[in-house]
């Protein structure tokens, strides 16, 4: 079945060539029609997904291979041509040998099989952890309404259960106290660091009876299959902000929390609805309750590529210095049930672009001052892990990279369904605004984007473009890994919609219109840099932050 998909890829790819070459110049050979054929292919059923280490990835990584050639660009391996190779260790739960038991005094040990996940991810073979047991309700500390679950209890050395969010009202819809901190996954972020640093030698999250899930693939069934790995680069540390921690955090099943519950005479449902209803806390250590989590990991290692073409500046100086274009084009597979993450914004967008760009450039009557690379990475959605390899591995000298311009997610546009949605967190940007992260180290590449933006008729949203933002957006892209390298960034995007990681990110949603006026502005922008005569001065870089 591989070879197959792969033959129809590199038979669609060069399908493609002939009819592209045939264009008008520069800017106006980006056009909607070669936009979608593209994205047909890129976001189609066939590549299942385009999921890390599955045949489909490969077959995209391929098809681009094809593209870049087509095109002329050059590469910049002699050995691997336009793929830079690298190796993912994977190690995947062995969910046959991994559970949790329960001991009571007095009563028959109880063994739940349910599914659980450990953060951060353990690169050890084996995971075993065990301790008493306390109840914390919702583990958290509200000074301004008065509400403390840790009062009057001692957790250190003990394995704590708290539920997600906070003291909701009747119908669970909405939270008493009014803090969206404690709102969704991203509490964890305020819940955590007070847990361990009182000693907690274990969390237990479970999401709340009211919330209606009993577990996280009730919630997120799509991040199952992400959470039950652990992956990291070959020989390479791995890249993690909650490595340091010396506890762990585990997302159990809600059954696991009741059997834990059932020697206190009390059920998880009951002792939420006593919280909630008086607004007091109710934490108590479980005596004579101890809880055993036994993990097991099984290792494998996966080859995939990063796809890399580079165009050669005309400026005899300036063309020692390369302006990268960058798109993930991996995205999340499938849901095990015969549904396909196809992807298509999330990221076909930006990895379409890139080759219309690329194209556009081959046919100016002359190159701009600097060189241009175009960088299709693999493995964002899992880490980052192509950007990283590339940024640790470049096939162009760190120090001869004027700036990196990232395109993520920018084929949609605001519809009244994403006004509508009940989903938090969407960014997603309509009419004529995009959304701009990065500029941050540079004041030179900040200026030429706003003239790009005026030159193109398009409206900047720096919104998210703060570094203390809550959903810190600036770190959640391939941009990122350059930035560290105190390359300047810029990251353009239409946003996050109410299709964003579900299978209805499809080709039909695809807004051609925005998608054309985004790909022929990150051209021009990109244009704009290549072409600036003087340097592009790092002013204020990552590593002095």
């Amino acid at each position: 079945m591989k070879k197959n998909i792969l033959f129809i890829a590199l038979t669609v790819a060069s399908l493609f060539v002939a009819p592209l070459q045939a264009q008008k110049k520069g800017l106006e050979s980006i056009n909607q029609h070669d936009l979608k054929q593209h994205m047909l292919f890129l976001s189609s059923d066939e590549l299942k997904g385009r999921d890390t280490g599955e045949p489909g990835l490969e077959v995209a990584a391929r098809y681009l291979a094809v593209q870049a050639e087509a095109l002329g660009l050059e590469s910049a391996d002699p050995e691997n041509g336009y793929m830079q190779p690298y190796v993912i260790e994977e190690k995947a739960y062995n969910w046959e040998n991994s559970h949790i038991t329960i001991f009571r005094e007095g009563a028959d040990s109880i063994l739940n099989s349910e599914s659980f996940y450990i953060f951060p991810p353990t690169k050890e073979e084996e995971t075993i952890i065990e301790g008493e047991v306390v109840f914390l309700g919702y583990g958290i500390n509200d000074e301004a309404n008065n509400y403390n679950d840790f009062e009057n209890i001692d957790i250190e050395g003990k394995v704590v259960l708290i539920m997600n969010r906070a003291p909701m009202n009747k119908e669970g819809t909405q939270m008493q106290f009014d803090h969206q901190k404690w709102s969704g996954m991203q509490n964890m972020q305020f819940k955590l660091p007070a847990l361990f640093q009182q000693g907690a030698k274990a969390v237990l999250m479970v999401f709340d009876p009211k919330s209606g899930f009993h577990s996280i693939e009730d919630q997120y069934p799509g991040a199952v299959k992400f959470l039950g790995k652990s992956r990291t680069l070959k020989t390479e540390e791995e890249s993690n902000e909650m490595q340091g921690m010396s506890s762990h955090f585990i997302l159990i099943h809600r059954s696991v929390a009741d059997q834990l519950l059932e020697g206190s005479g009390k059920s998880l449902e009951a002792l939420q609805k006593e919280i909630d209803k008086n607004l007091e806390p109710h934490s108590f250590d479980l005596e004579g309750t101890r809880v055993n989590i036994q993990l097991q990991m099984q290792t494998t290692d996966v080859v995939v590529s990063n796809v890399f073409g580079l165009i050669e500046g005309s400026d005899p100086v300036l063309k020692d210095e390369v302006v990268i274009y960058l798109a993930h084009y991996d995205h999340i597979g499938t849901d095990g049930k015969g549904g396909v993450y196809n992807g298509a914004d999330d990221n076909a967008s930006g990895t379409v672009a890139l080759i219309e760009i690329a194209e556009a450039y081959m046919k100016e009557k002359k190159r701009p001052k600097r060189s241009i690379g175009f960088l299709w990475v693999s493995a964002e959605e899992i880490g980052l892990f192509g950007s990283q390899y590339f940024a640790d591995h470049p096939l162009v000298p760190n120090e001869n990279t004027a700036a990196v311009i990232n395109l993520d997610m920018v084929g949609r546009t605001k519809s009244p369904e994403d006004a509508e949605s009940t989903r938090s967190g969407l960014t997603i940007m309509g009419g004529d605004s995009i959304k701009v992260i990065g500029g941050l180290q540079s004041k030179v590449l900040m200026e030429i984007n706003r003239k790009s933006l005026e030159e193109m008729n398009l409206v900047g949203n720096y919104t998210y473009n703060d570094l203390n933002h809550s959903e810190r957006y600036f770190y959640r892209s391939d941009h990122i890994s350059f930035a560290r390298k105190d390359i300047p960034v810029l990251f353009y995007s239409t946003g996050t919609h109410r299709d964003y990681h579900m299978i209805t990110d499809e080709e039909k949603l695809i807004d051609y219109d925005k998608f054309l006026r985004m790909t022929r502005f990150c051209y021009k922008a990109g244009f704009n840099v290549a072409q600036y005569k003087d340097s592009i001065e790092v002013d204020n870089p990552m590593s002095g932050w």
